[in-house]
């Protein structure tokens, strides 16, 4: 890694890349479509707040909560970030992130999702300060998987290696869910 590297940035940033996060079900962390020789569209699957497996739980209700969901926020997009290098072979073959998707637990009545949301596009400034800042899409939701926080989706473009082609992997295929 370089200064150059966006792992190397987060570091620096005060930041831990996980490791990338397994799969609690039957589905593909990432799935990657190629663009052209050189370039490919990775889809990062949902990413929740987790550390160390363990869920941050938490619901927004009033504006007393952003503070604390928008640190979940940063825990979910530095675990999308690590799926996503683990698809590229690294965040320095990220050449854009292209959208970024929360869906946030909160009451009915909450209406501050952007706030929430910011603390994942700080991480995304902090790892990519050179790129456009991407598409993006706050959504308030009843609730998500272990009443995590929120969950994040994220679409990339990426460097393509010769290793790395269109795949789409499930790399649980003996899943079984938790007793």
């Amino acid at each position: 890694m370089s200064a150059g590297d966006p792992a190397d940035r987060l570091a620096a940033a005060g930041h831990t890349l996980p490791p990338a996060p397994e799969p609690r079900g039957l589905y593909a962390p990432t799935c990657t479509v190629p663009l052209d020789a050189h370039r490919a569209w990775v889809h990062v699957s949902g990413q929740t707040c987790r550390v160390q497996g363990v869920a941050q739980a938490g619901i927004c209700r009033t504006e007393a909560d952003i503070c604390e969901a928008a640190a979940a926020a940063q825990v979910a997009m530095l675990n999308a970030l690590a799926a996503l290098g683990a698809s590229a072979q690294g965040l320095a073959n990220v050449l854009q992130v292209v959208r970024v998707r929360g869906f946030i637990r909160s009451t009915p009545d909450f209406g501050r999702h952007g706030p929430v949301l910011d603390g994942a596009s700080r991480i995304l400034v902090s790892a990519f300060p050179d790129h456009p800042p991407p598409a993006r899409s706050a959504v308030g939701v009843a609730d998500l998987p272990d009443h995590a926080w929120l969950e994040i989706e994220l679409e990339a473009v990426v460097r393509v290696q010769e290793a790395n082609q269109s795949r789409c992997v499930q790399e649980s295929p003996s899943f079984s869910p938790p007793a």
